[in-house]
């Protein structure tokens, strides 16, 4: 099979490299909808030249498009997950690709449009590999994954509960590695309440809002546990209108993480307490405290399931570790259904979000032959990794 896998692959290069270029240059921007637009039907298009035909499809608030293929699939089947969207705004400089010295530059290059042409040209090869089979796979491209998934959340949930496992396509890592575990994410946002007052002729009258937000950064601080996965980052702060004046409101925003469920709920109740609890100002609290991804945990299965791609990239001379992270992804919701997930099966590279953004060139290659090969063995074996459990 690797000798015509190798075949396959040097016949289409070209054709996978273009199609590449041509949705990089496309911005899809999360917010530039018309962009969004332009990127969907580009990838309709090259699914439609692949034999896997996508279909625009909305959650019920009916406001952004996502793509999909095997929407009929209700059960026994692998998900396919990766997103279009991406942080380079339309008025960026950094909006088309390049090439240098064997990296693949560009807005999206790496998170995660490389990520997509692997899914789509890997769903090519198996079904000429498999031309006699209904293969398995059921798709989602969202467009809202870079600002936490908010729309397609739903069609997420509700429509994977039947994926025996789900494999997505984010970047791997700088070093190759795919991602076994990412941490959960929460958003906090609190405003102090106080009273103003001229600080120069009778601060007395005035509550100062700053003074009370100073004491709950330290108690939220002092939450923190980087060596199990716990972070509470109090990393916005905006309050007071002049030198001369108490301050009457200040605004405090802060990114939570935490490395299992059990933490969150624990986390959680611990940063209730200390915004319900008195202030020596008596300023008023009011907060928005909210679970945006559930945390992306191992498990035997999913650990079963990294370790054949691993196993597969290492019989090719291929470096391929695992890693957990603290960022999420959509497979932090999968994870959270009971779903084993394995994710950073994308390109290789590395900056993303920044204009050095890039892949390997190579690897978008080379990871469309490790995923073929996995899925073959999943295929051929009849999947003896799901049916483990324990």
């Amino acid at each position: 099979m690797i000798r015509k896998l190798d075949y396959i692959l040097d016949d289409i290069s070209f054709q996978i490299y273009d199609d590449f270029k041509n949705i990089v240059n496309i911005n899809s921007f999360t917010s530039n909808l018309e962009g969004i637009e332009k990127v969907s039907k580009k990838l309709i298009q090259i699914g439609e030249k692949l034999g896997v035909p996508l279909e625009s499809i909305y959650s019920s608030k009916e406001v952004r498009p996502h793509l999909m293929y095997g929407r009929d699939k209700k059960e026994d089947y692998y998900a396919f997950i990766g997103h279009f969207d991406t942080v380079h705004p339309p008025q960026s400089d950094f909006q088309t690709m390049s090439e240098v010295d064997g990296l693949l530059k560009g807005p999206g290059t790496n998170d995660m449009k490389a990520g997509l042409i692997v899914s789509l040209y890997s769903f090519y090869i198996l079904k000429k590999l498999y031309p006699n089979r209904d293969l398995p796979f059921k798709i989602l491209f969202n467009s809202d994954e870079e600002v936490g998934s908010l729309d397609s959340q739903e069609i997420l949930e509700s429509e994977f509960k039947g994926a025996k496992a789900a494999f997505i396509f984010e970047p791997g890592r700088p070093n190759g590695e795919i991602v076994t575990s990412r941490k959960g994410v929460g958003s906090l946002e609190i405003e102090v309440i106080g009273k103003p007052a001229h600080s120069g002729v009778e601060p007395w009258n005035g509550v100062n809002s700053l003074l009370a937000a100073c004491e709950i950064i330290q108690k939220l601080e002092a939450l923190n546990d980087y060596e199990k996965g716990v972070i509470v980052g109090c990393n916005e702060i905006n309050g007071g209108v002049a030198k001369n004046v108490v301050p009457a409101y200040t605004k405090i925003i802060v990114d939570i993480r935490f490395a299992t469920i059990e933490q969150q709920k624990k986390l959680f109740n611990d940063i209730e307490a200390i915004l319900t609890s008195k202030n020596s100002v008596g300023a008023t609290i009011k907060y928005d405290l909210e679970l945006n991804r559930p945390p992306l945990q191992k498990s035997k299965e999913s650990g079963r399931f990294a370790k054949l791609y691993m196993d597969i990239a290492h019989g090719l001379g291929i470096k391929c570790e695992e890693i957990a992270t603290g960022g999420g992804s959509d497979g932090n919701f999968l994870s959270a259904m009971g779903i084993p997930v394995v994710d950073g099966m994308g390109a290789v590279g590395n900056f993303s979000h920044t204009k050095k953004e890039f892949i390997y060139k190579e690897s978008l290659i080379y990871r469309i032959k490790i995923f073929v090969l996995y899925m073959s063995q999943l295929l051929d074996n009849k999947d003896t990794i799901s049916k483990e459990k324990t």
